[in-house]
């Protein structure tokens, strides 16, 4: 099975091309530059690291949220772009999973994102097993849900940390770098995942938690406008 997987959830951006269980060519940027610039060159560069064609690809792994916005729009339109022509099947990953898988800890996994204005985006693991659903938390309520040892995965990791410090809660960080998704990892979700989790392009679709910045804002003013009348 040869996989084509991407990652443009947060501020890194990241591609593979994975053939039975093997990389055969990976490529990270971390450079600032926006994902409309970097994401599909990086795609085309990884298919002709391995010699292959779009066409070769018998799955498509993403990355489908909770995250930027942005990022993760122009990360399933790619995927949905590039799977059109052959019917690829789509395997759509959570952010939080890729940030979490393969790591051990004897305690609880909490992977968390920076969702901006006192809240995480997060789900919880527990040797291996997820114990919630994607979901946007404040940090205080996060660390109430257990007393158990916490360790935190993703960007929004150094927020967690120093709050559970403050509450007197044991938390760790990984000792690798686990702030941001790599493309392989989504790779090895993505084959083993069964067939009937996969999905047809048409019906890949981003997981925000919350609506887009923009959308906000908008609602807040029809809002107050409704008031005064």
């Amino acid at each position: 099975m040869t996989i084509l997987a991407f990652d443009a959830s947060t501020l890194a951006c990241s591609a593979c091309v994975m053939r039975d269980g093997k990389i055969l060519a990976s490529r990270y940027l971390n450079t600032g530059l926006t994902h409309s610039q970097t994401l599909l060159p990086m795609i085309e560069g990884v298919l002709a690291d391995a010699g292959l064609t779009i066409d070769q690809i018998d799955r498509i792994g993403v990355t489908v949220g909770p995250g930027s916005f942005t990022g993760i729009k122009i990360a399933v339109a790619t995927a949905k772009g590039l799977a059109h022509k052959n019917k690829t099947p789509c395997a759509a990953i959570s952010s939080l999973h890729a940030l979490a898988e393969g790591i051990g800890f004897d305690g609880i996994v909490c992977a968390v994102e920076d969702a901006r204005r006192n809240m995480l985006y997060n789900a919880n693991f527990k040797n291996g097993k997820r114990l919630c659903e994607d979901r946007q938390i404040s940090v205080s309520d996060l660390l109430n849900e257990t007393d158990e040892p916490l360790l935190f995965c993703g960007d929004g990791s150094q927020i967690a940390l120093t709050e559970a410090e403050k509450a007197g809660k044991t938390a760790f960080k990984p000792t690798a770098d686990r702030g941001f998704i790599r493309a392989e990892t989504v790779a090895q979700i993505t084959e083993n995942l069964p067939k009937d989790a996969l999905l047809t392009p048409e019906r890949l679709e981003p997981c925000y938690l919350r609506l887009p910045q923009a959308e906000r804002e908008r609602n807040e003013k029809e809002n107050k406008l409704t008031e005064r009348t």
